[in-house]
């Protein structure tokens, strides 16, 4: 019964992320060529040609034309599939040797003087 649903998922992710979305338009397909056979007497084939591989008649129906499958393909859909882990990630421990553990040297002379820096200083003779 797993796999059922892990196929319908993998389906339904595939699906909405490819040209297969584009199946999904083939009603508005066959509604608009109902509504072309209401205002002219044209066969499917003529419609078809017309509406994908020819110049479209000026119906002014530009916005509707653009709903057919594959007319105008967008692919702005994102996915995501969160799972859980069962068990917790344990990462080993490995301790850090340091080798040499010799004194760090200071020297005042790193720092700069801050009394140099200041832009009000008093006169120097």
């Amino acid at each position: 019964m797993q796999k059922i649903y892990i196929y319908i998922l993998v389906f339904l992710i595939g699906s909405s992320n490819s040209f297969f979305q584009q199946f999904y338009k083939l009603p508005v397909l066959f509604q608009h060529y109902m509504e072309h056979q209401q205002h002219d007497d044209i066969d499917f084939v003529k419609y078809l040609s017309m509406h994908y591989w020819g110049q479209d008649d000026n119906d002014n129906d530009q916005e509707r034309d653009m709903q057919l499958p594959f007319k105008k393909i967008d692919l702005h859909t994102a996915q995501l599939v969160f799972v859980p882990l069962d068990r917790p990630v344990e990462f080993p421990s490995c301790p850090v040797i340091l080798k040499d553990q010799r004194p760090i040297i200071y020297k005042p002379t790193f720092h700069t003087n801050p009394a140099l820096a200041c832009l009000f200083r008093p006169p120097s003779a």
